[in-house]
């Protein structure tokens, strides 16, 4: 997480342009993978630990979607960048492909 959280405090001019890679918009890719091995982790910490009154799938979903939705609004103070409900939605999608993942796993 700590991570993710420096990431998204890189300002947008240094960053490379999407002209640069060889498809646009990879930053979705990217946001997919981040947030996957998040949802992952997510779930095996939840899974782990029996103390949690709620459910291992539930407790991952919120907190990735808590993370992501701190995450893009963080970026609203970041010179350059700027909160993206796509970029929300690729972040979701994420969480649970990992979620996915960890369960294809136990």
């Amino acid at each position: 997480m700590l991570f993710m959280a420096l990431l998204s405090h890189v300002p947008q001019d240094d960053l490379p342009s999407n002209s640069t890679l060889e498809f646009n918009n990879i930053d979705y890719f990217f946001h997919l993978i981040e947030y996957s091995v998040l949802g992952f982790l997510l779930y095996r910490s939840f899974n782990e630990d029996e103390s949690f009154s709620i459910s291992p799938i539930i407790g991952s979903i919120i907190i990735g979607v808590i993370f992501a939705i701190t995450d893009e609004l963080h970026q609203v103070f970041v010179p350059g960048r700027n909160m993206s409900f796509a970029d929300l939605c690729f972040d979701f999608i994420g969480v649970n492909i990992g979620l996915f993942g960890s369960l294809q796993k136990s």
